[in-house]
Parts: C-alpha cells; sequence; structure tokens
C-alpha cells in the first residue's frame, strides 16, 4: 500500500517509518504537507494518490490550545476536514489520531468507544471536532490514545530524564490516572489494523493503568536512577488547561476487531528503555 503521513517531523511519524515495513511511505516535511493550507492538502493527496493517510499531524500543546484557540481548531479540526474530502476523492482511507482528552475525566472505569464525550479543555474539543470531520470520509478508522512518548522526541520520559540528570526535586501529579503508550506499540497496532481492515471508531492505548507519579517513578526504578521525586496534586500544580482525572481507555473493541499489539504500559517502557533515548527527533 502506498501510505502517506502528515505531521512527519512529529514522534509518531518517526515511528511509522521504523515499523510499517512492507509499505510505500511518504512523509512530506510540514513546510510541504500544510495542515493550514487546504490547497497544499488537495494537492499532496491528488499527487500521492495514496491507499491510506495517516494524520499524524496536531496541534497537541495543550497549554498553548486555551490560547490559541482559532489555530487549535484550524490544525486538529478543520484541516481533518480537508483530509477527509480530499482522502475520498482519491477512495483513500483515512486514519485519524485522536486522544483520552474527549472525555472529562469524571469516569470511574475505562472508557468505552461508545460512551458519552465530554471534553474540558480546547485541545478536548478541537480533537473530538477532528473526529467528526474524519468520520465524513467513507472509509476512516478514528485511533484514541493516550500519553504518547517514545525514545525520541519531546515527551515525557524525556523530560523526567533530563530533570533527574540535572539533580532537580520533581513534583509529579499522582491524582491523574491514564495510560502510557509507546508511540512504536500504536504504530505497529495502526499497521495491523489497517491491513486487517479495521474500520470507526477504536482504542488504542497500552494496557493497564498509573499516574504520571507512578510513571515517572517507573521510569526511573527500570533505570536505577535515585531521583528526588515527590507525588502532588493537580491543584498543586495549576495549568490553563483542565486535564481529565480518570482517562483510561478500554480495549475490547480492539481485542474483538483482530489481532491486538497493544502490551501492558510497563512492558512497553522497558522495551523502549532497553534502547536508551536520543535528542536526535526532538
Amino acid at each position: 500500500m502506498k501510505v502517506l503521513v502528515t505531521g512527519a517531523s512529529g514522534q509518531l511519524a518517526h515511528a511509522i517509518r521504523q515499523t510499517w515495513s512492507g509499505h510505500d511511505l511518504v512523509l512530506p516535511e510540514e513546510a510541504v504537507l500544510d495542515l493550514s493550507q487546504q490547497a497544499a492538502i488537495q494537492a499532496v493527496v491528488s499527487k500521492t494518490r495514496p491507499d491510506v493517510v495517516v494524520n499524524c499531524g496536531a496541534f497537541t500543546q495543550v497549554d498553548r490550545c486555551e490560547s490559541e484557540a482559532d489555530l487549535a481548531h484550524l490544525i486538529n479540526a478543520t484541516a481533518v476536514g480537508w483530509l477527509a474530502e480530499a482522502c475520498e476523492a482519491q477512495q483513500a482511507m483515512l486514519i485519524q489520531i485522536s486522544t483520552d482528552y474527549v472525555f472529562d475525566g469524571t469516569g470511574t472505569r475505562p472508557y468505552r468507544e461508545d460512551d458519552p464525550t465530554n471534553p474540558v479543555s480546547v485541545y478536548g474539543r478541537t480533537k473530538l471536532e477532528g473526529e467528526r470531520q474524519a468520520a465524513r470520509c467513507s472509509r476512516h478508522l478514528i485511533a484514541r490514545t493516550s500519553w504518547l512518548y517514545d525514545a525520541w522526541g519531546k515527551n515525557f520520559l524525556n523530560t523526567m530524564l533530563a530533570a533527574a540528570a540535572q539533580g532537580r526535586a520533581l513534583r509529579v501529579v499522582d491524582d491523574q490516572r491514564g495510560a502510557p503508550t509507546t508511540c512504536r506499540a500504536l504504530a505497529r497496532q495502526l499497521k495491523v489494523a489497517t491491513e486487517q481492515g479495521w474500520q470507526g471508531l477504536v482504542h488504542t492505548t497500552c494496557a493497564g493503568e498509573t499516574t504520571w507519579h507512578g510513571f515517572a517513578k517507573a521510569i526511573f526504578e527500570a533505570k536505577g536512577i535515585a531521583a528526588d521525586l515527590h507525588p502532588c496534586t493537580t491543584a498543586d500544580y495549576p495549568t490553563p488547561a483542565q486535564r481529565p482525572a480518570y482517562s483510561v481507555l478500554d480495549g475490547t473493541r480492539r481485542r474483538s476487531l483482530g489481532s491486538d499489539l497493544m502490551s501492558h504500559w510497563h512492558e512497553a517502557l522497558l522495551e523502549v528503555l532497553k534502547e536508551g533515548t536520543t535528542d536526535e527527533h526532538r
């Protein structure tokens, strides 16, 4: 299959480069496939004539979204509609990456795909609208994920390791629960989902759950780092955007559709740490 990937400089696109063997990957620079420009999207898709478009591009800086809501809506919602139209014209499949932030976090059990959404941030609202826009494409897969990171890129893992290396005391939120998910695990799952013809809405996070503090503790324990780590509450660390307190996603539908490659979050973390971390793709 010919696969067009947006957001080529991002950490998920890098994981797709590494894992989607056997397919013809096209990853244009973001200055060429500019999601803020409808004409650029139409031109690249029509020229590439892909079988599949994986939309890894997004405005993911959650707090900045609060102050730059128009830009967030343009990239996370409007551009997805343009991609859907371009894919429809080529009879291509659109894979849209979405987020646990479409939920308000008041739940007490893992969220299923058919649970009511109620985003509490601009980021969450624009990503939910992006889901609706993606569904305009006849052939689409909307993959909700959470807490993405890997050995490369700017993410929680590399932030924690850098802070610990500087000997800084760390206070990390311990009252938000979710599932840390590696980009490579998600990329592998998306590859198989595409090959097996999955469609619709599916939750694609690593199994299990923890808090940000629990995640940090697991990182330091696995690396043998005696970090000065302390738990704190969300109220102790106010941010412009509200985060869901509980955003664990249920994987039952994923397992019913075909091959489930999403390992437990702790196992996925150990896989990443085996190869070390790098600043190469920041």
